[in-house]
């Protein structure tokens, strides 16, 4: 019998861990096989952090303007010494040393719009197409440029099992965590083409919507989209906050952020920001002097896997999965080259693996996100970087935001979860450590699919050796006096919650094996909502839309998860707040923990129980709510829907 993963259901365990037991990944033997590089014997801590600089602005372009582009390059990834990594990234196209993994960070203000032209540059020195440096499964419903007009955004049929697509690259950006108009949300059928030569003439060059969306911006900003990019304008009329951006073509986000596509977007300002110099700082600035000391800085944590030539890896084949060999698409249903999940064997934090930051005996100010493609990190400080786990904590992580800006309140914390795409904004002080001393930031969350619970117990902690550590800090002498208030007296900005609904509304979350195969699965995993009898109707990405808010509206969404993994789960261009969670069938509502009480814009759906969160819809337009594990999404874990008239 092949099956998905073998679990068992234990039920909940304080608060609002829901869970069940994962089984283990991939393992290292069947990866050594395919030519992964062994994690072990990467060297750890010898490079030190990069601190991503701020994106210059192009002042060609007007004020508060950008022209970033996605070039193919190389980094180095892996320690000095090994090769380096071929990777895909953002960066300021008339500055080719701004490109970078992740992308430099773009610095906002708000109240200031800023406008972005986004240009697909994958693209080699003679102009032709570049195909994708991971392995496309064109079997999947996504962009298909093969199918022209009438068949992109579409699952093509094939007579036989197709390899890899070795097509042109389409990409389309989203800002994750804005506030703004459909046209420019990065939507998944509003990818384009880069302006190549050799793409055949019968490909199509534009998604589903980028015409209209072309057509409507330029109408409302008189900024026209040329062929190869896409304008899109943000208003920044948000709280401050952490946002980021990456890829979200449809069907191959997935690949497109595991190559190198994301970057921070910082909002800063307004009535729900601090003064300056109450929070450590300064962040990175543009034109700041080389040799600047940064007491904020914004770290992104990734999983990675690489083959031994520094080359990254990413399956080829589902088997890697479940050791299921076929038959795939045609001869069933289950895609040959999509794997479920996926969790590489290597940490990597702003773009190195396992770096190490030099810190002085004072406060600083870390924006953390978790950039993995389907990981779950539970981040601790220690001093010991391969102690048992769970590992006693050897300082505090004071948390002040999430993803929608400040907390009412810090909130002092032993361990950070955060699961796919979310964000925390807190506070390490150092001043207690001596100089010369060392601490780790380590991962005790699993290597598999998380459903809730706790290292040690209800799971097995990531690989202590590797996927266990994240990075390390060394105390250096004190450059300069701390004048930064310490969290604990901190008063954050005013907090002003959302006001009642004016409706609730169910949605499902589904998972679906094999309509042809018994005991294969899963298939894909799919959103939904409930029939009249209460039964689950899992709907695909084409399905019509269920989801219909009116303009300014205000709703609860209650978020049924009726698979075994937890899912994070977010909703385009909204920020949200947690109301309660409930286990399934009958549980009792258990409010959200002190550190979910802001606004978010990705929540943790646990297994087995309904997650309620209220959302104001205040943007009219088409948008998506989706699965933040990438390999979910991308398999049709994603539904559009639409605010305002349908």
């Amino acid at each position: 019998m092949i099956s998905r993963r073998r679990v068992l259901h234990i039920g909940v365990v304080g608060g609002t861990s829901f869970f069940l037991l994962p089984t283990k990944a991939t393992s290292r033997a069947a990866l050594a096989e395919t030519g992964v590089l062994d994690p072990s014997a990467i060297e750890k801590y010898v490079a030190e952090l990069v601190i991503p600089p701020a994106m210059p602005l192009d002042g060609r372009a007007g004020a508060d303007s950008y022209t970033i582009g996605v070039r193919q390059f190389r980094q180095q990834v892996l320690p000095p010494g090994r090769p380096t990594t071929t990777v895909w990234g953002y960066g300021s196209t008339g500055r080719p040393e701004t490109f970078h993994y992740p992308a430099f960070t773009i610095e906002a203000e708000y109240g200031r719009a800023v406008q972005i032209r986004w240009v697909n540059q994958l693209l080699d020195a003679n102009g032709r197409y570049l195909p994708h440096l991971l392995p496309v499964d064109p079997t999947l419903h996504w962009a298909n440029p093969p199918g022209g007009a009438p068949g992109r955004d579409s699952r093509p049929t094939f007579t036989s099992t197709p390899g890899p697509y070795r097509g042109p690259v389409p990409i389309v950006t989203h800002l994750h965590g804005g506030a703004n108009e459909e046209e420019s949300d990065g939507y998944a059928e509003a990818w384009y083409l880069p302006d190549a030569h050799g793409i055949p003439r019968d490909y199509a060059r534009v998604g589903s919507f980028y015409e209209e969306f072309a057509t409507k911006s330029a109408a409302r900003f008189g900024v026209p989209w040329d062929p190869g990019e896409a304008v899109f304008h943000y208003a920044n009329r948000g709280r401050a906050a952490t946002l980021w951006f990456h890829d979200h073509t449809l069907g191959i986000t997935r690949l497109n952020v595991y190559a190198g596509m994301a970057g921070f977007y910082l909002l800063r300002g307004g009535p729900s920001d601090l003064e300056e110099g109450i929070l450590p700082g300064p962040a990175p600035r543009p034109g700041d002097p080389s040799g600047t000391r940064y007491h904020e800085i914004p770290i992104v944590i990734q999983d990675r896997s690489f083959r031994t030539d520094g080359s990254l890896f990413y399956p080829t084949s589902r088997a890697l999965f479940d050791k299921f060999k076929g038959p795939y698409v045609p001869g069933s249903d289950i895609a040959p080259i999509w794997n479920p999940e996926y969790f590489g064997n290597a940490m990597v934090t702003n773009g190195r693996t396992w770096p190490v930051l030099p810190v002085e005996p004072r406060r600083y100010r870390f924006r953390l996100l978790n950039g993995c493609n389907a990981r779950t990190l539970i981040l601790k400080i220690v001093s010991d970087p391969v102690t048992r786990r769970p590992a006693l904590a050897a300082l505090a992580l004071w948390q002040l935001g999430s993803e929608g800006g400040f907390l009412p309140a810090p909130v002092r914390r032993e361990e950070l979860l955060l699961a796919p795409a979310e964000r925390a904004d807190i506070i390490v002080d150092f001043t207690s450590l001596p100089v010369s001393a060392e601490l780790y930031l380590i991962n005790e969350g699993p290597d598999a699919a998380f459903a809730g619970g706790t290292a040690g117990t209800d799971f097995a902690a990531a690989d202590p050796m590797t996927t266990g550590q994240v990075m390390k800090f060394v105390i250096k002498p004190l450059a300069t006096a701390d004048t930064s208030t310490p969290p604990s007296q901190l008063t954050l900005p005013p907090f002003e919650p959302l006001g009642a609904a004016d409706r609730t509304r169910r949605v499902s979350l589904n998972e679906l094996a094999s309509a042809r195969l018994p005991h294969v699965g899963p298939r894909e995993v799919l959103l939904g909502t409930f029939d009249p009898h209460g039964k689950p109707q899992p709907l695909g990405w084409d399905d019509p839309i269920t989801e219909n808010p009116a303009l300014g509206s205000t709703e609860i969404w209650e978020i049924h998860n009726l698979t075994k993994d937890a899912h994070p789960i977010h909703i385009h261009e909204v920020q949200f707040q947690i109301v309660d969670r409930q286990k399934i069938p009958a549980g009792s509502r258990r409010p959200p923990e002190a550190w979910e009480r802001g606004f978010k814009d990705t929540v943790l759906a646990y297994p087995y129980a309904i997650t309620r969160v209220r959302v104001r819809f205040g943007q009219a337009g088409r948008y998506m709510w989706h699965c933040h594990i990438l390999e979910h999404e991308d398999n049709e874990m994603m539904r559009p829907f639409r605010v305002g008239p349908a």
